[in-house]
């Protein structure tokens, strides 16, 4: 019996030492965001996060090895509670079946449910990219231009096929974020106050208009001056009477 406890002792040991290694983290993470939420991100340093956490900035940079470190930490838990891992593989999933309709569909409710779910992070995010801050710029590397890379590539390939409309993919790629990502910092954001419906018909508005203007065959219609000019009955009879 007595040697069964002494060869468990170490693991539980080794486990205790990282859940207090990863509580840490997370306190270090919240203390992050409360201050550039609180003081914005040129009154919070190091030093400042340091300190709100209650330890040296010794401790803390034996955590987080550099700032971009930090960042990185802090943007892996949002992506955590946002749930998205899942909602990536899902994406990939749609893309591996051509499935174009469920990519969109996917691709606009996790656009909107980020910002109805947590607005003050993306607050936060619009404010770094706004200033030039150094979470902005991780951001982009970890999930902007990897996502848009996904994306041209889905849009390349369906251009290939014949199924998405020719032109830039990057642009196309733009076009299947951009309306529910206005649409998001405007609701969300911005406060813009109008009758709207809920979450599931916006969505499913969206991915509507967004399919129907990236696939091929969906051209937009000429320019009112272009079109010709609707055949009057006069017109019909006077054909008429010169054939």
């Amino acid at each position: 019996m007595q040697t069964s406890v002494t060869a468990t002792s170490p693991s539980l040991g080794t486990t205790k030492s990282r859940m207090h290694a990863e509580q840490r983290r997370q306190h270090f993470i919240e203390a992050a965001l409360h201050l550039f939420s609180t003081r914005g991100f040129r009154g919070t340093t190091t030093k400042a996060i340091a300190e709100a956490a209650g330890v040296s900035e010794g401790l803390l940079f034996r955590h987080f090895s550099t700032k971009e470190d930090l960042y990185a930490a802090i943007l892996q838990e949002k992506a955590r509670q946002a749930g998205l891992d899942a909602r990536i593989e899902a994406l990939r999933r749609h893309a591996r079946r051509d499935d174009d309709a469920r990519l969109v569909h996917e691709l606009v409710r996790t656009i909107l449910d980020n910002y109805r779910r947590d607005p003050d992070f993306e607050r936060l995010m619009l404010h770094a990219a706004l200033e030039g801050h150094e979470l902005a710029t991780a951001s982009e590397r970890l999930f902007g231009r990897p996502a848009l890379t996904f994306l041209q590539e889905y849009v390349a390939r369906r251009q290939t096929a014949g199924v998405l409309r020719a032109g830039d993919p990057a642009l196309l790629a733009f076009a299947l974020v951009a309306l529910p990502a206005y649409f998001g910092l405007v609701t969300h954001l911005l406060g813009g106050q109008f009758a709207r419906p809920s979450d599931r018909e916006v969505t499913e508005a969206f991915t509507r208009l967004i399919l129907d203007g990236v696939r091929a065959g969906s051209a937009s219609s000429p320019p009112a001056e272009e079109r010709p000019a609707p055949k009057t009955a006069r017109d019909t009879r006077r054909r008429s009477s010169t054939t």
